[in-house]
Parts: C-alpha cells; structure tokens; sequence
C-alpha cells in the first residue's frame, strides 16, 4: 500500500468516526428535548396549581388551573384543573360565580358522562343555592332533568325547579311544575313541600279562596308538621285577613294539641275573638 493511500484510507475513518459522534450527539439532543417536552404546558401549569393548593394559596392555584383549561380545555389535565378549581371556589374562596365557570368547562368538555352529571348538578344547585340566580338556575335544572337522574336524586331538583319558576314570578309555570309533580309523587316529604309552595303560589296571586284551600288541606293532610313549620298559621292569617275569624279561630284550636307554645296560640285566639266583637253587628264567635 503506497502512502499516499494509507493516509485517504485513515482520513476516511476518521471523519465516519466524527460522522458516528455527531449522529450520537443529535441523537442525544432529541432524547434531552424529548424528556424535556414530554410534559406539556398545561400539565406544568396544572401541576403549579396543586402545588399552590397544596401551600393554601388558593387564589394562585385558581389562576394557575384556569390558565390549565385556557391552553387545552379538552384534555385531561383542564378537566382535572376544573374539577379542583371548582372545589377550591365553592368550599375555600366562595367564589360561587367562578366555580360555576369550572362546572361548565366540565359538563362543555368531558368525554365522561358520570363526570359530566355530576358537574351538571352542582351547576344548577349553586345558581339555585348559593346565587340566587332563578334564571340561570331554571335552565340549568331543566338540562339536568332531561338526564338518567336517580329517581330520588330527581325529586329534590324537580321541587327546586318549581321553586324557582316561583322565585322568578312565573307562578303559572310553578303551579304547572306543582300539579304534575302531585298527580304522581307519593314521597310524603317532598309532597309536604310542593303543597306548601302550591299554598304559596295561590298568596303571591292574591287568591285567598284558593290559596285557603291548599292550606287546609294541608293541614288534614299533616296536621302534625302543619304546625311546626308554620302552615296552619298561614291559613289562620289568612281567615283572619278574609275577617272569617270564626274559621281563623277553628284553626288555631286545631294547632294547640302541636305547638310548642299553646299559651301563644290561646293569646292568639283571644286578639281574634276581641276583633270579631268589633265587628259592626258582630255577636261574638262563642256566645249563645
């Protein structure tokens, strides 16, 4: 071998082995960049937020979970940052407003329909609940009724949307949702309560004849928790504003035997028994 050819032949080893480390090295390079990227922004922010939640510093981890949802609102690490989001606004901050924000993103977002209900619920139960907010809280509540509720669960939200159709002033729509729910409804719990309000709803439209008889029959009805929670004395007050003492006073009989404070209602009669002598002509309730 001459030695001009000796020297090519090492200068070819040579640069393959610079060609190998160079190769070696861009390889190198992809793996570190790799490893480096493989968690994306939003799972770094999210992560920033559990760690503020951790701290307590619950109005950073707020921002840092809702930066979460802003890069990628569909992947998991937004519906896991809603999910903590939410819990940290309603329970820690009271930020009921922006926990509805995080239930949204959840029931808009989420590929899991348990998710999805669950997060519907709360939705209408703040507006309901916490906000005050019957209009929201209406559309919210007929969302979640047209879902596979546990019938029991569906109850309690068919009585909140009726309560807030009344809330809202639509006593039409509340007597609707009232009606519908007694024809069927044999919960004695939940069927006390839509009775009230339908009583309710006969007061806020000024019909007293109507209104008296709900309340009456109420009273038949549960004669025991009538009293406790105040309806027989709606249908006293409600005699008495009719001047039909004699009626207000037969009621008021009927709630001694439950009330806690029968002197109270016997004050009571007493007060109804000296307006009907003043009545113009009135012969007084029990005389002979």
């Amino acid at each position: 071998m001459g030695q001009r050819e000796f020297i090519n032949r090492q200068l070819k080893i040579f640069f393959l082995q610079k060609a190998d480390f160079a190769r070696f090295l861009l390889g190198l390079f992809v793996v570190v960049v790799c490893l480096c990227g493989c968690e994306s922004q939003e799972e770094r922010e999210f992560s920033r937020g559990l760690s503020f939640e951790k701290n307590k510093d619950f109005k950073s981890a707020i921002s840092a979970f809702s930066r979460t949802i802003l890069r990628n609102p569909q992947s998991p690490s937004a519906i896991a940052a809603a999910k903590e989001g939410a819990k940290i606004a309603l329970l820690e901050l009271k930020d009921f407003k922006k926990a509805t924000e995080f239930y949204e993103t959840i029931v808009i977002q989420s590929n899991d329909v348990t998710d999805r209900v669950t997060a519907q619920k709360q939705l209408a139960t703040v507006y309901f609940d916490q906000l005050a907010d019957y209009s929201n809280a209406i559309k919210e509540l007929n969302k979640l009724l047209a879902t596979n509720l546990d019938p029991k669960e569906k109850v309690q939200f068919r009585i909140k949307l009726a309560k807030a159709y009344y809330f809202s002033n639509n006593f039409l729509q509340a007597e609707s949702e009232v009606k519908d729910f007694l024809k069927s409804e044999k919960d004695d719990d939940a069927t006390f309560q839509m009775m009230v309000l339908k009583g309710n709803i006969y007061l806020a439209k000024k019909d007293q004849q109507k209104a008296i008889e709900a309340f009456k029959d109420i009273l038949n009805t549960f004669p025991e928790r009538a009293v406790k929670e105040n309806a027989a004395m709606t249908l006293a007050v409600a005699y008495e504003e009719l001047k039909d003492y004699k009626n207000a006073v037969a009621v008021m009989e009927q709630m001694k035997k439950y009330h806690s404070m029968p002197e109270y209602i016997d004050l009571r009669i007493k007060k109804l028994l000296a307006n009907q002598k003043n009545q113009p002509g009135a012969k007084g309730i029990h005389r002979k």
